[in-house]
């Protein structure tokens, strides 16, 4: 078997062989694992590279970047050894994955807390309940060199698990900072002068103010997610001062962290992306405070409310982006009027496209079977709501109450009374040509002739449907019909934000 495998890789060897050092040397970072604990897992793909040929190995041994992440669960200690040794005077980066207590943890931290001069980026994953008495070795020594920290408590002890003042609470070059699971945290004594992102969860309530006194120190912010993982609470109402945070493009809150207030204390002036996980719509309490809300006098402070002009319904969630950003809600299950209630106060008056899909990713067997399901009376709510809207895309959904709705007349006029353009991928959903048909001739009688309706089809439907739709033409201006798999590719509804920061 190794005979065959260097047989079939001699024909390569000297083509790579002739790669510039400097080239060759990057190999290794393009390496993939796919593990789920692990972040860089001793590098092990490069460790077989310096088992090739002495001239590899020679490059590889004099490349001290190549050596300085050094993963403790996944490593033995020769290897960590190798890995110090080769890294010279590198910045290191530091994985710890703690599932117990033992002689095996303690001398790990040690080496750890012996190079913190050196330590560039820190990571610990814990199944312990006793984290906070682990990282207690931490709390005095200095970092002055790090520049991302991440702790994750896994474990499910009722016990509260406190920060520490890691690092003496000094770290001038922190840009990330990731605290998952850390039930009492006070960020007060702490100096992140330098931090650019923050991510945060915790099940232990934390007040409004704890949050943006931090944030007023961090100036440089450009991305923060906030989850807090317990009942929601009543709003802390907007300050006489709010908190800017200018750098900021990015904020995620989770449903809790959107009815504590938090957002109606921030000034945004250059956040082009805000995620709001708003729950369900219930009310807490005998106040009928509704979980989606947004204070009015919020909506000045985020630019991107200003300018919307496309929204993406889907199941779960609302996108709308406009040209300040995108903003992303996500609500209850039906594009119904309660899903639009939860936007309010934002204006949708401007919203001239509007696209309903079942989900994000439509693949082909995701949506199969599975379109998205309507009522009438639910859509009519939504599109009442909706009054600008000059494009509307149907995707993968049931289509017989959409129509139905748009065929209305309600309070003597007809529904989505701008609506010019009407795109529908069939996909796996459905057309129903019947109620198609009433609808097209329904607005033509009140003068709102639908000027362009184009079908997408996701199969061939026979010459009987095709022949059946192209009875539209007497009730719209044009009629296209097509066959394609794809969705319609004139509206744009992928929006993407990373999902290394998805709630």
């Amino acid at each position: 078997m190794g005979d065959s495998i260097l047989r079939c890789l001699q024909p390569t060897l000297p083509s790579i062989n002739r790669l510039p050092t400097d080239v060759f040397v990057l190999i290794p970072h393009f390496f993939t694992y796919g593990k789920e604990w692990t972040y860089f897992p001793m590098n092990k793909p490069l460790i077989t590279m310096t088992h090739v040929c002495q001239s590899w190995r020679n490059v590889l041994l004099s490349t001290p970047s190549l050596w300085t992440q050094i993963d403790f669960s996944e490593s033995t200690e020769s290897q960590q050894e190798a890995f110090l040794r080769r890294s010279g005077k590198q910045l290191l980066d530091v994985y710890h994955f703690l599932d117990g207590w033992g002689p095996f943890i303690q001398p790990h931290f040690s080496i750890t807390y012996h190079n913190l001069f050196r330590l560039r980026g820190l990571w610990i994953t814990s199944m312990v309940p006793y984290l906070d008495q682990i990282l207690m070795d931490f709390s005095s020594a200095a970092a002055p060199e790090l520049k991302y920290l991440e702790i994750v408590n896994e474990t499910t002890a009722t016990e509260f698990i406190k920060l520490p003042k890691l690092f003496g609470g000094q770290m001038p070059k922190l840009r990330s900072l990731v605290l998952h699971g850390i039930r009492d945290t006070n960020f007060c004594g702490f100096n992140f002068p330098s931090l650019a992102q923050f991510s945060f969860k915790t099940e232990s309530e934390i007040t409004v103010q704890d949050l943006t006194s931090l944030f007023e120190r961090c100036p440089l912010l450009e991305l923060v997610e906030i989850d807090l993982c317990y009942e929601p609470q009543q709003p802390t109402p907007p300050p006489p001062k709010r908190v800017c945070l200018a750098a900021l493009q990015k904020l995620m809150l989770s449903g809790a962290a959107c009815t504590s207030g938090l957002l109606d204390h921030l000034i945004l002036p250059g956040c082009t992306f805000i995620m709001l996980h708003c729950g369900s719509t219930r009310s807490l309490g005998s106040d009928g405070l509704s979980a989606a809300r947004i204070h009015p006098s919020s909506i000045d402070h985020l630019p991107v409310t200003r300018g919307i002009t496309k929204a993406v319904a889907m199941a779960y969630m609302c996108v709308f982006s406009g040209p300040n950003g995108t903003l992303r809600f996500w609500s209850s299950k039906n594009f119904d009027a309660e899903f639009v209630a939860s936007f309010s106060p934002i204006s949708l008056s401007h919203i001239t496209e509007l696209l309903i899909i079942p989900k994000e990713n439509r693949s082909k067997y995701a949506a199969l079977n599975n379109p998205w399901e309507h009522t009438i009376s639910g859509a009519c709510g939504a599109f009442e709501a909706f009054t600008a809207v000059e494009d509307l895309t149907i995707a993968s959904c049931v289509t017989e109450p959409l129509f139905t709705t748009l065929g209305m007349t309600v309070n003597s006029g007809i529904l989505l009374p701008g609506l010019r353009r009407l795109s529908i991928d069939v996909g796996y959903g459905d057309l129903n040509v019947s109620t198609l048909f009433q609808c097209a001739k329904a607005r033509k009688e009140h003068s709102r002739l639908l000027e362009e309706v184009t079908i997408v089809w996701g199969e061939d439907p026979g010459a009987d449907v095709i022949q059946a739709v192209e009875s539209l033409r007497e009730y719209v201006g044009e009629l296209t019909q097509r066959v394609s798999e794809a969705p319609v590719p004139d509206f744009d509804y992928k929006i993407h934000y990373g999902s290394d920061y998805e709630l």
